[in-house]
């Protein structure tokens, strides 16, 4: 029986696996996006892409219409929130913000673009998992 309940468990992690088509990363940092795509490819996601800056992932996202995109908050020149705004008005996407930032300020700013979830880093696999299935 037990063999079966796994089953069961690897296809509904299937089925919502099939439901984030496409997922953009976006992190000026490489080290940290990478990490991000290798934990969001365990977990079964294959269509990943990946920018380095606010600009770089609203030409992407033109380009390939990600159905959700995981943003870092704290990037130069433009933000993860404000990348964020844009990219909700350029394509229909979920969006989970990942940040070492966790002001009040930021925060509030944040609630303005309705995220589907948070992760604050460092994150473990298992975390972003959950914050997979929040926006589903």
């Amino acid at each position: 029986m037990k063999n079966n309940e796994k089953l069961a468990g690897d296809l509904n992690l299937q089925d919502k696996n099939d439901q984030i088509k496409k997922i953009l990363v976006v992190d000026d940092n490489p080290m940290v996006a990478n990490m991000v795509v290798r934990s969001l490819r365990r977990l079964g996601h294959t269509d990943i892409g990946v920018a380095q800056s606010g600009s770089e992932a609203l030409e992407i996202a033109a380009r390939t219409l990600p159905n959700l995109v995981i943003v870092d908050i704290d990037m130069p020149e433009m933000d993860g929130i404000e990348t964020a705004r844009r990219l909700m008005s350029l394509c229909p996407c979920s969006i989970i913000f990942s940040t070492g930032l966790w002001d009040d300020k930021t925060l509030r700013r944040s609630q303005e673009v309705n995220a589907a979830s948070y992760l604050v880093k460092p994150f473990s696999p298992a975390q972003l998992q959950a914050a997979l299935q929040l926006a589903n």
